[in-house]
């Protein structure tokens, strides 16, 4: 019988991109050994250890700690082989849905980044926009007419913290809604904010539902404000211009502040864009003549 090729240590882990040492480690720690050693002490493996050392290599890229493979390659077998590919396929199933997560959350970051190179700042338009999903944060609007902004600081992080720990966070813009009658009213009044908000790409059904609405599909008057968002009473002033030459339309109950470029795209707060828009209704008169 002819003998069986052989593979000294360099070229086995040369095969198996791997350097010598990683093959002295796993010898030493039982987890991977040569088929033999030779007279002259070299360390020989054999080709048929190729794919078990390729699999071993891939299970630890899977998440398998180097403990769990040795635990397996000193009691392997069939029954146990099927046990561990089926609870490295559940793994890796979910890391999918977990890397998909956060596909979605970088496309959609990249999507709100590119509304700032194509808008016109203090432009006053009409956009048209699909429904939304939105999470609401607690109610503010008290707590800032009385100045509590602590109270209003632990709101917002309640708020992140909620998103995060129910995965419905996906890169879309924070805002915070305004009641049209405070910011669009005769002094109108900005910065008093009802609530903040969130939109998420992400089923609300298990929402509570003082936590989250779905804003309507409908026509938006939108402008952008360049600024501190704080100070967005010149992006107000134009929507309420915009809406005294149209008395066809009103605006619906709420405006919504979005923001487009905020502290994580720029440390200079006079770069930051922000996103006002209203619903538009028709007004009264304008129903009453159809």
């Amino acid at each position: 019988m002819e003998p069986k090729p052989m593979l000294h240590t360099g070229e086995f882990a040369k095969l198996c991109g791997v350097n010598k040492r990683t093959l002295h480690y796993y010898d030493e720690q039982g987890i991977f050994s040569p088929d033999h050693v030779d007279a002259n002490g070299y360390r020989c493996y054999a080709v048929r250890q190729l794919y078990p050392f390729i699999m071993i290599r891939l299970l630890r890229q899977m998440g398998l700690d180097l403990a769990e493979i040795q635990d397996y390659m000193s009691h392997r077998s069939p029954a146990r082989l099927e046990t561990l590919l089926k609870e490295q396929e559940a793994w890796l199933d979910g890391e999918l849905r977990r890397l998909q997560y956060m596909k979605e959350i970088v496309r959609n970051q990249r999507d709100v980044l590119a509304v700032a190179h194509r808008v016109h700042c203090d432009d006053v338009e009409i956009e048209e926009w699909p429904a939304a999903n939105l999470i609401y944060s607690r109610p503010v609007r008290a707590l800032l007419q009385a100045g509590d902004e602590t109270g209003v600081e632990r709101v917002i992080m309640e708020h992140m913290r909620y998103m995060m720990e129910h995965e419905l966070t996906t890169g879309q813009v924070f805002g915070a809604m305004v009641r049209t009658e405070d910011c669009l009213g005769p002094d109108g009044e900005t910065g008093l904010f009802a609530r903040f908000f969130t939109v998420t790409t992400k089923s609300i059904d298990h929402v509570p539902e003082d936590l989250c609405a779905v804003r309507p599909a409908g026509r938006y008057l939108v402008t952008y404000f360049k600024g501190d968002y704080m100070k967005t009473g010149p992006a107000y002033a134009r929507l309420r211009r915009w809406l005294q030459a149209h008395p066809e339309w009103r605006p619906g109950d709420y405006s919504y502040e979005e923001s487009i470029l905020e502290d994580l795209s720029t440390a200079n707060p006079q770069e930051y864009i922000t996103r006002v828009a209203v619903l538009l209704q028709q007004s009264d008169d304008k129903r009453g003549d159809r």
